[in-house]
């Protein structure tokens, strides 16, 4: 496979690149060690969901894709999936010959037809597939699709933080990630594909369920998203670094505060990794969302279109012609 494109919503570097956690979590710093990363700041305005992923996909800021709702909805004036105008990355990579499998990103439903294969990704009425992939009947596009099957409660929410703990309520969204885990080396076994696209949402979904609970007047303990952090780190990312590919993204729409004594909310500071042939093992350079598609073109060797963002992407042979020329004039 040639492209492995790793969506981790919410995955943020306020958190990861504190001092005081440095040491905390060896898998993500092993990650960070062999290559180019940094902070992918997503626009002040559009620090949510649907605006930031959809800039991922586009290489185009909110006021020119247009889709500027929280949740990717037609409302106030914002544009939807359906009626977004500019390519999207797997568009573009269909043009240049490669399939693509995209499972579960944020903001793409319904699925479109694509070379390849589609699983819509949150949020979904309903499971929306298109291509030659075989979803199981349990499988839930994301966590919160099951609390929304419990009875609505008008101004708190859902039935479903009355009837679970925090605890249980942690440890199902850790099976719905688990779950999906498990299922997309079947996937990919079933119907190769040239690249692929997956996203998981633990790390936001956890600040956001500390929310809920403490709407209903229990304590706010922003300890369990660093708990999260480390559960993350320990089983799950070793299983998502399994899959094999040339390259690897692993890209966040936005960030989370590192720490917060109220009721949570996102910040700007989402994070991104390049890894693979001729890219500097251990670089920091930061980044903004819009020159995520750019950039991943440019690691796959193909020529990005004319977008507001630009490719980031540093090479080794490049960097290492630069010290040639620094140490030919003696500075080095």
């Amino acid at each position: 496979m040639r492209l492995y494109f790793l969506g981790i919503d919410g995955l943020a570097t306020s958190i990861l690149f504190a001092p005081q956690n440095q040491g905390r979590w060896p898998n993500f710093a092993h990650l960070f060690a062999q290559s180019q990363h940094g902070i992918c700041d997503c626009e002040a305005e559009y620090q949510f969901t649907g605006p930031s992923w959809t800039s991922i996909y586009t290489g185009q800021p909110a006021d020119v894709h247009g889709l500027k709702d929280l949740w990717g909805r037609p409302r106030n004036g914002s544009k939807a999936f359906v009626n977004v105008q500019e390519a999207y990355v797997w568009d573009i990579l269909n043009q240049h010959g490669l399939s693509t499998g995209v499972i579960t990103m944020p903001i793409t439903y319904p699925a479109r037809r694509v070379q390849g294969w589609m699983i819509a990704g949150f949020p979904s009425p309903k499971l929306s597939v298109t291509g030659p992939v075989s979803v199981p009947p349990d499988f839930l596009v994301d966590h919160s699709e099951a609390i929304r099957r419990t009875q609505r409660i008008p101004g708190i929410g859902y039935a479903w933080h009355d009837q679970m703990s925090l605890a249980e309520d942690v440890e199902h969204l850790k099976q719905v990630e688990l779950r999906k885990a498990q299922l997309v080396p079947q996937w990919l076994a079933a119907s190769p594909v040239d690249a692929l696209f997956v996203q998981y949402s633990s790390l936001d979904r956890v600040g956001h369920e500390l929310n809920n609970y403490a709407r209903r007047g229990q304590p706010f303990d922003y300890s369990h998203v660093h708990t999260m952090y480390d559960w993350f780190d320990a089983e799950l990312l070793p299983q998502l670094l399994a899959i094999e590919a040339d390259y690897l993204i692993v890209v966040s729409d936005h960030g989370w505060p590192l720490w917060a004594e109220v009721q949570g909310g996102h910040d700007q500071h989402g994070t991104y990794v390049l890894r693979g042939p001729d890219v500097p093992a251990g670089m920091r350079l930061d980044g903004r969302n819009i020159d995520i598609m750019p950039t991943t073109l440019d690691l796959l060797g193909f020529e990005p279109p004319a977008v507001t963002g630009h490719s980031i992407l540093l090479r080794t042979s490049e960097l290492d012609l630069i010290d040639e020329h620094l140490e030919g004039l003696g500075y080095l």
